[in-house]
């Protein structure tokens, strides 16, 4: 899921990204109490959709730059007028 999230532009309205942005951490401790069947369905259906968005990306002649939006997602945000 966090993946797939980086192959997409970063959503413009800070709610929606910082919702984005806990989804995965939420789906994470929602489905630990769950059945082992079901995460390992979970994970390898997000595995195979992953997979299948970037090669269909790829397809249509744009290269998604995955490892360059994981980078930015880790960079400090400078605060307004600091240098």
């Amino acid at each position: 899921m966090w993946l797939q999230q980086k192959l997409n532009p970063a959503p413009t309205d800070p709610t929606q990204k910082m919702i984005f942005a806990w989804m995965p951490w939420v789906f994470m401790f929602m489905l630990g109490s769950f059945a082992s069947g079901l995460v390992l369905y979970w994970i390898t259906n997000n595995t195979l959709t992953f997979t299948q968005q970037y090669l269909i990306m790829r397809s249509h002649g744009y290269k998604p730059d995955v490892l360059g939006n994981i980078r930015t997602g880790f960079k400090r945000k400078r605060e307004p007028g600091s240098k």
